[in-house]
This record gives C-alpha cells, structure tokens and sequence, in this order.
C-alpha cells in the first residue's frame, strides 16, 4: 500500500499538482492544512485550485468532510464547525480513517499541504496528542494579557519558552497550549503511540519550492486574486453566522486580518491587501524552515523547464514497484 504525499510552502500549486497526479494515478486527496478543515472558510484557505489545473465549470461539489473537483475527491474539507477549536489530534483521527476507506477502495492517498505540524503527526504520530484540553485552565488563562502569558510559560517552562520562535511567542492560542501541555504533562503521562502509517505504507514525499522573490510575487497575486473573488464577503458572511472576532483571530493569517479590516481598524482596501501580503510572505518563510527538517523529500523547483515531467516520471517509477 502506497501513499504520495505533496509538501512545500504556499502559493506553489500543490493542490494543482496533486489533482493531476490523481487523474493519472488512480488517486483521491486529503488535505493537510489547520484550516481548511474549517466549513465556510473556503476563498482565505484556498480550497479551489487556481493554477494549471483550474476547476471545469460546472465540475465540483461539496458532501460531508469533501470535496470533488473535476472528478477528484478531496477529503478534510469542511469537516469542523469554525466556532469550535479542531485539534491535530481530531485531525490525526479524521484523516487517518480517509486514507483508510481511500486505501480499502484501492485508490492512491496524495497527502496534501503546507501545514507542517500536522503532517508530522499524521505520518509519525506525536507523544503530546495524549495531553487533553484543559477547558478550566484555558478559561483562566484566557482572561490574562499577551505578556502574562509569556511569564506564565517562562515560569512553568523556561526550556519550552526557548523553543518558541518570535512567532508563537506572540500568539496567545500557542502560548496558552504551550502552558496547558506543560501542565497537562505533569498530570497526564499515558503518551499515544505513533500512528502506524509510515510502517504499513510506502511512502514518496515530493516537495515544491520556489525563489523567495518568485513565491513572494505568487502570494501577492493570490491576495489580490482572493479579494476579486470575494474574500471580504466570506468574512461578512461568516461573522452574521455567528463567528466573532476573536475566534477570526485565533484562525490567524487572512482571518485574523480581515476581522480587523471588519472592525475599521485597517482604513481601507488597499492596506488591508498590504498587511496581508506581507503576513503572508512571514508565514511562506516559516514554512520552508519547517520543511528544511524533513526527511527523505524530493525537492522540486517550480519554476524549473520540465519539473512536472521528472514528478511523473518520480511517481511513475515509485508507483509501479
């Protein structure tokens, strides 16, 4: 049993290559993305694909937890209420049985996505799943301000607080996870065991990547591309079903931002599609730090004559073994 598995930062056409290689491959998706499991956050998240292989009017749909895209499936679509926090853990759990019936119907699982840490769970499993939520403590630390926080955790633990990059370090969600694990870990040693897909699968990891300055000129295409296609909208939208601000923050990244736009704390348009772009682009560096750590992936530039062709010669060769 094989399953292909398509990594790299955003704005580099995974979804794109992924569709194409399941026409040839007899393949299905599951999407590996923190918040694209989330229903109605589809224009910010990037759902539809916008490169080479453009949805065919007409020729897509939504069912409970997919999507189907030219006649592709695409799993961990729209399988989480906004309002309500999706853990790596639901994640592991949910994708885990995807690729199980994708498997049992002998089709081809491309993992797909830019989201590192879950990725990393998927395929090797992650010994902190075990430690629950704390809903008590999460109230408690909810009411203290960003830099209580961070003492918090430089109390409870200055090694995890040295881990944090400058990111996280400002990034309540994080911090409160952080000190909630910490915690948690004193009180709760059971520890999950890796899940076993790495030993009962082979596995073919292709990376995308791009120059900076290319990938940065894709995003600033995609922001703009986003806003034409109604982004803004989505969050009006959102926010009158019921989704407030503060969750829009927690989402981070075009959520996050447009909460503030929706709250006239960004004045206008044009700056909003600014700020975003250059959030963007931090987002697009940290995940190729992350993919910097990961073992046994064929990198593939984009922008490189004919790297679509040696991708399906790659899969061709991995495939028929």
């Amino acid at each position: 049993m094989k399953i292909l598995v398509i990594l790299g930062p955003t704005s580099t056409g995974k979804t794109d290559l992924a569709i194409h290689l399941a026409k040839k491959f007899n393949g299905e998706l599951v999407a590996c993305d923190s918040r694209q499991v989330y229903i109605g956050l589809d224009i910010g998240t990037g759902k539809l694909p916008s490169g080479r292989w453009k949805v065919e009017d007409g020729k897509w749909k939504k069912g409970k937890g997919w999507w189907e895209i030219n006649g592709i499936k695409i799993w961990m679509y729209d399988v989480a209420d906004p309002k309500k926090q999706y853990t790596v853990f639901d994640y592991v759990k949910d994708a885990n049985r995807a690729i199980d019936d994708i498997l049992k119907r002998e089709k081809l699982p491309i993992i797909v996505g830019g989201t590192g840490f879950y990725l990393k769970a998927l395929l090797e499993g992650l010994s902190n799943l075990a430690i629950p939520r704390n809903l008590k403590l999460r109230k408690e630390l909810d009411k203290i301000s960003l830099q209580q926080l961070q003492e918090k955790l430089k109390e409870v633990s200055p090694k995890k607080w040295g881990s944090m990059n400058s990111s996280d370090r400002q990034n309540p969600r994080r911090l409160v996870r952080a000190i909630e694990m910490v915690i948690g870990g004193f009180q709760h040693t059971r520890k999950i065991a890796a899940l076993p897909l790495v030993a009962r699968n082979d596995i073919l990891k292709i990376g995308l990547t791009a120059s900076r300055e290319i990938l940065y000129r894709r995003i600033d295409e995609r922001v703009v591309s986003r806003i034409e296609q109604g982004m803004i909208e989505e969050v009006e939208k959102l926010h009158k079903a019921g989704l407030n601000f503060k969750r829009m923050r927690q989402l981070g990244l075009e959520y996050g931002m447009l909460a503030d736009y929706m709250e006239n704390k960004i004045k206008d348009k044009e700056e909003l599609i600014k700020l975003l772009q250059g959030k963007i682009h931090g987002y697009a560096r940290r995940q190729i730090t992350w993919f910097k750590k990961e073992k046994e992936v064929f990198w593939f530039d984009i922008t490189e004559e004919g790297s679509a062709e040696k991708i399906e010669k790659l899969v061709i060769k991995w495939y028929d073994k």
